[in-house]
């Protein structure tokens, strides 16, 4: 068992690093593989799935512990990631792993609904319970009816309290989306979510609202660069005075104020033509 274990362990730790040798594509990359794609080209297809499987493995991981190795629940994401890839549209304006992560997460709770419908007790403890219950069925077929629990414990050499204790485990099948608590409103699965833990799709939102600031940085003039980047800490995490910043760059006060005020406004409008784009590919996307 445990070299089963190790060899699983092995085998997963090999697919993670040969993973990573897969490099993220680019804007322009995912676009040309997308248009390859959609005219019939394998390798391109291929080369789509491959630089996304890490976000396969982020958003499985959300779901370990719930019924299912963790091998599977990545098999079952890999195959999301390659029904997204089939079905991917560069033309709507979406990237691809935002439009590939719903069918990556769908595929995993499809697999997880239709194999996993138990909460999961400890093996030993499941072997203490088995051990009861077939005593209790060879009892109930010599005596004819049900037994006692302290003729229960005679027949397993132990004590009536330890019965009691192993039996409190109610071994009924409970499915995740059993209700449960005071009112009989919230469903178990709300609470086995690690809320420590951040969603694959917070990671991307962080990830692609980054892409944006540095895209809308690369439009200004060097010396507004310097001023944003001073005043809110861009480099270094520690945003600093005009006055500071003035020092540093040999300039009054005034004048970086006169600098913020232009970057900020100029940022403002390419924000806004960004929010324009997207709300028209929404509308294509929602239009039927």
């Amino acid at each position: 068992m445990e070299s089963t274990q190790n060899d699983r362990g092995t085998l997963l730790s090999r697919y993670f690093s040969e993973i990573r040798n897969y490099p993220l594509l680019t804007k322009e990359e995912e676009l040309v593989l997308a248009e390859n794609v959609r005219n019939g080209c394998k390798a391109s297809l291929n080369e789509l799935i491959e630089s996304n499987l890490s976000f396969v493995v982020k958003v499985a991981s959300e779901y370990r512990n719930l019924g299912l190795p963790f091998e599977d629940l990545l098999n079952e994401g890999n195959i999301g990631l390659i029904e997204a890839a089939h079905r991917y549209d560069a033309s709507k304006g979406t990237k691809f792993i935002t439009y590939a992560i719903w069918w990556i997460r769908k595929s995993v709770l499809k697999a997880l609904s239709e194999h996993s419908n138990l909460v999961r007790i400890p093996n030993y403890q499941l072997k203490k319970v088995r051990e009861i219950r077939d005593a209790e069925a060879i009892l109930r077929r010599s005596l004819g009816r049900k037994p006692r629990r302290d003729e229960i414990s005679r027949q397993l050499s132990k004590s009536v309290a330890k019965v009691d204790q192993v039996l409190q485990f109610n071994m009924r099948e409970m499915s995740l989306d059993d209700k449960v608590g005071k009112d009989r409103e919230t469903p178990i699965s709300d609470f086995l979510e690690d809320k420590d833990r951040t969603s694959a799709e917070d990671d991307l939102l962080k990830q692609e609202a980054s892409t944006l600031v540095t895209e809308a940085l690369d439009h200004l003039s060097v010396q507004e660069r310097t001023v944003v980047g001073f005043r809110f800490g861009l480099d270094t995490g520690k945003s600093l005075t005009l006055k500071e910043i003035g020092l540093k760059m040999g300039i009054s006060r005034e004048r970086v104020r006169q600098i913020e005020c232009q970057a900020k406004t100029r940022l403002r409008k390419i924000f806004a033509r960004r929010r324009m784009v997207h709300a028209m590919v929404s509308d294509r996307v929602s239009t039927p």
